[in-house]
């Protein structure tokens, strides 16, 4: 029986994409208790699964970096003798890592299990239209898909994130300085990797405007140097909280966990959220839940338009240029009116948030 003790997992990127990998970590260890689970990853993004119990050593690599510092890294992985692979990327780097560790399928060790991207579905299904995703499984699901043909266990695909005592400790001041309550207020992913994702800025404008209305506290969560959230934090100065790019994305889940909701575009956001329990509303135009990336909690809810849209979906990931007349269509027919009704009456009509 094969009972590996050194295996490296690859994924690189996204953020979003790397959140989702975390069930992997787990189940391998579940599988394999005794084994030494090493995550190859982005500089800085890796970040995200800091603290995780079930992953034992760290290695970043720069995108940026030189072909001489690829070999260097391959020539590192090599002296780690390393017995299972498990590619989770299969990028045109990790697949070059891990012909040249198995000597490109030659050596009896390393095993090497790799993903199957679903590319070529998601782009007939782009192109033409036509759909073989039908009732295909998730991202997370079929991140596990390795591990699941070459075992008989059940295998649980819920996501999970370990902010440590430093997020901890931020998130508290933040909330105690803006007197915020845990479950008692409203995250808003307003921005996106892409434009084709971004719902339009006068609907998030209005939704805010209910939310407060309502006395839901509102708290914008996101990037560095997102111009959505800048707008929204001029527009609303001093009535809402905006933390993007203020926190790193273990500190932003810190903080999505005492969320009452999130409100956000198709983005690492909703990831971050549902990894901590947290319930998300997500925004769907371009994209589509048969890519595999919608949310799993039962709380959680899709919102995408009622109109049949020959141009949908249109992209992976949000990159592209909009090519319906009415420009993002699939996302104006989108109003807070549909979204508003989604989120709970707030506790705080009955309290005074604000009492000392």
């Amino acid at each position: 029986m094969f009972n590996p003790r050194k295996i490296l997992v690859i994924r690189f990127s996204a953020l979003g994409d790397l959140v989702l990998t975390s069930p992997i970590y787990r189940e391998l260890k579940r599988v394999y208790p005794q084994a030494e689970i090493t995550l190859l990853s982005s500089s800085g993004i890796g970040s995200v699964l800091g603290n995780n119990p079930h992953i034992d050593h760290y290695i970043s690599h720069s995108r940026q970096e030189s072909p001489a510092k690829l070999s260097d890294l391959i020539r590192k992985l090599r002296q780690e003798k390393f017995e299972l692979i498990y590619d989770a990327h299969r990028s045109l780097r990790s697949i070059w890592i891990v012909w040249t560790l198995s000597g490109f399928g030659l050596y009896k060790s390393p095993q090497v299990w790799s993903i199957n991207k679903r590319s070529w579905k998601r782009s007939l299904l782009i192109r033409f239209k036509i759909n073989f995703l039908k009732n295909s499984p998730s991202q997370r699901e079929h991140l596990l898909r390795p591990l699941q043909d070459r075992t008989q266990m059940e295998l649980q695909n819920h996501t999970e994130l370990f902010p440590d005592k430093d997020a901890v400790l931020a998130v508290k001041e933040f909330m105690e300085k803006n007197k915020l309550l845990p479950n008692r207020f409203i995250a808003i992913g307003a921005s996106a990797s892409y434009p084709l994702k971004c719902w339009p800025m006068q609907n998030f404008h209005e939704l805010i405007s209910n939310l407060i209305a309502n006395r839901w506290p509102v708290v914008l969560v996101g990037g560095a140097n997102e111009k959505e959230t800048t707008n929204l934090e001029k527009e609303y100065r001093g009535e809402i909280h905006n933390t993007a790019g203020k926190y790193s994305p273990l500190e932003s889940a810190e903080l999505l966990k005492h969320a009452r909701l999130v409100v956000t575009n198709d983005t690492s956001v909703s990831h971050l959220a549902e990894a901590v329990s947290t319930p998300v509303i997500v925004l769907f135009g371009s994209t589509v839940k048969e890519f595999g990336y919608a949310p799993f909690l039962e709380e959680s809810q899709i919102v995408e338009t009622n109109e049949v849209l020959s141009c949908r979906p249109c992209s992976r990931d949000g990159r592209g240029k909009c090519q319906n007349p009415n420009y993002l269509r699939c996302l104006t027919t989108i109003t807070p009116q549909t979204v508003m009704p989604l989120i709970p009456e707030s506790e705080n009509k009955y309290t005074d948030l604000y009492e000392d």
